[in-house]
């Protein structure tokens, strides 16, 4: 699966932990807890990000 973001972002994405109060910032967080494998891609429109998930639940 990919998933792209036409932000403003200047950096590579990285995973933060959110405070409980905060009102984003979970998506890559959640990303990194349930796929096996996950990366970056940057272009032009601002970048995606692509994850591979695996049959558990």
């Amino acid at each position: 699966m990919e998933v792209i973001d036409a932000g403003s972002s200047t950096t590579a994405p990285a995973v933060r932990a959110p405070a409980l109060d905060d009102d984003g910032g979970r998506g890559l967080w959640l990303v990194d807890l349930l796929a096996e494998e996950w990366g970056f891609q940057d272009d032009e429109t601002g970048g995606s990000v692509w994850f591979q998930l695996t049959g558990r639940h």
